[in-house]
């Protein structure tokens, strides 16, 4: 008979975090929606941009750049309710963003916080992601693991209780976390695909695949490239009318290739 090996390891404690964001998660009711986005414009005016100016700018920054302004349309999409029963509606727009980097060895992805994405050009926010990727200590969420490791050693339901009053406290939200969650999911390589991620933020954003296929356009069949999103609110907070007005925003954000903000807006004398 083979003699079947295997090795017991210690979980990393980078992963106990994710483990205790998902049962945070379970106590909100979230209802998600999978929609398509035609992007081909957009992505034209990427590339175009890259032809003139020799600056390759992050897709992710650019979708990041368009939830933002669509969020800043109408903050009440971002409201967090606090111990009180009050919301909090915030006026600036913070895009928590995993990172993926590598700590003790180990892959893991921590959110770094694009601070007022919405009045930020996508030149901007992609040098920040690239920025951060490329060293995670420019982040200040890297230098917060001192306060992760003693998190880790209180007991797992109060754990679960102090992630689970995050939500309840949004200074304390923006602050550590933003207060929308977009997710680039590398996972599924070319072609599409949707991703459903826990709901940590009134609105998350999950970032799926794009897929290329024919479609009528203008009278005529072409292909054209369609991006997958998920899109998630807490409905405890944000009702369905203003969810499907941001929803009707993005859309447009997206589909528009002169609406890209390139470069900063120029300021009046």
């Amino acid at each position: 008979m083979r003699q079947l090996h295997s090795k017991v390891v210690a979980v990393p404690w980078a992963r106990r975090l994710v483990i205790d964001a998902g049962r945070a998660a379970r106590r909100r009711h979230a209802i998600h929606g999978l929609i398509e986005v035609d992007v081909t414009s957009a992505r034209g005016a990427l590339q175009r941009h890259l032809e003139t100016t020799g600056e390759n700018l992050s897709f992710t920054a650019f979708v990041t750049s368009c939830v933002a302004r669509a969020v800043a349309a109408d903050p009440t999409v971002q409201a967090y309710r606090d111990f009180r029963g009050r919301e909090v509606i915030f006026d600036q727009v913070d895009i928590g963003l995993p990172v993926e980097v590598d700590l003790d060895g180990t892959s893991f992805a921590f959110t770094h916080v694009l601070r007022d994405a919405g009045r930020r050009t996508v030149p901007e926010l992609s040098e920040e992601i690239r920025a951060v990727k490329a060293d995670p200590q420019l982040s200040p969420s890297v230098h917060k693991a001192p306060w992760a490791h003693a998190y880790l050693m209180l007991p797992g339901f109060a754990r679960t209780r102090l992630l689970g009053a995050l939500h309840r406290l949004p200074y304390r939200q923006r602050a550590l976390a933003g207060t929308v969650g977009v997710t680039a999911v590398g996972m599924f390589g070319a072609g599409g695909g949707w991703g459903i991620a826990f709901q940590l933020h009134t609105l998350s954003i999950v970032i799926g695949g794009i897929t290329r296929r024919p479609v009528l356009f203008q009278g005529r069949l072409v292909e054209r490239d369609w991006l997958q999103l998920t899109i998630s609110v807490d409905h405890d907070v944000v009702d369905g009318a203003p969810t499907a007005r941001f929803v009707r925003r993005l859309r447009e954000l997206l589909t528009a290739s002169d609406g890209i903000p390139l470069a900063a807006p120029r300021r009046s004398a």
